[in-house]
């Protein structure tokens, strides 16, 4: 029951949030018994965000995942991945680029709870 929330000050195109939809539906896969059948994305463009007193591009991720929380070198694989991609495919520096996760052991899903 992964949960990707995606701020970002600048604009993005339908068509370009379906493709950051999918590869994020791709990315969540490494992080073991995760996928993108329970994955929820929401992409929030053209948000107020400043980073470092500037509004030049900038994003903040925020990764909510149900279960105990994961080694460091899974984030770090995971994170490195993420930025790799938002990098490349919005145009935004890795530098401006924030993601933080949390984690859960409640979870409610179709009236009841995990």
């Amino acid at each position: 029951m992964p949960y990707i929330e995606l701020n970002t000050n600048i604009e993005i195109s339908k068509e370009l949030k379906n493709e950051v939809k999918s590869k994020l539906g791709n990315l969540i896969k490494e992080l073991p018994g995760k996928s993108e059948n329970w994955l929820m994305v929401n992409i929030n463009d053209k948000t107020s965000l400043y980073f470092k007193g500037s509004d030049k591009g900038a994003i903040m991720i925020k990764v909510l995942i149900y279960g105990d929380s994961y080694s460091s070198q899974v984030l770090d694989n995971f994170t490195s991945l993420l930025t790799s991609y938002l990098q490349k495919e919005l145009d935004i520096d890795g530098s401006r680029i924030y993601i933080s996760y949390f984690f859960t052991k409640n979870w409610g899903f179709n009236g009841s709870n995990f």
